[in-house]
């Protein structure tokens, strides 16, 4: 049961990041945002992390898109430490596209 609800997560979290690379691609940043912030509260949902963006469970637990994503919050909240700023989902959602192959091979091309 567990490893089916990880995978429906999984298969959203690459849904969302394939809806948010064409929201970018058309500026709509409001809707972007609010996208991401539906998947932040769908991790929290599934306790993998809290209501202030901490994590719950180890990244290399997860599945791939999973494991990104948790990766990306981690580091926005190493540099935003370093940096005395405060975490914005922008922030947390360009670390993930620039990990992500997808983005790299598909999106960051055209910007040239």
């Amino acid at each position: 049961m567990i490893k089916t609800t990880l995978e429906l997560l999984e298969k959203e979290i690459a849904e969302a990041l394939i809806h948010i690379i064409k929201l970018q691609q058309e500026d709509r940043y409001a809707e972007m945002s609010k996208q991401f912030a539906e998947l932040l509260t769908s991790l929290q949902r599934h306790q993998l992390i809290d209501t202030s963006l901490q994590l719950l469970v180890e990244p290399v637990q997860c599945l791939h898109e999973t494991k990104m994503l948790l990766e990306s919050l981690q580091e926005a909240q190493q540099r935003q430490h370093r940096k005395k700023r405060l975490l914005t989902h922008r922030q947390i959602l360009q670390l993930w596209l620039r990990q992500n192959l997808h983005y790299k091979r598909e999106y960051l091309p055209k910007l040239f």
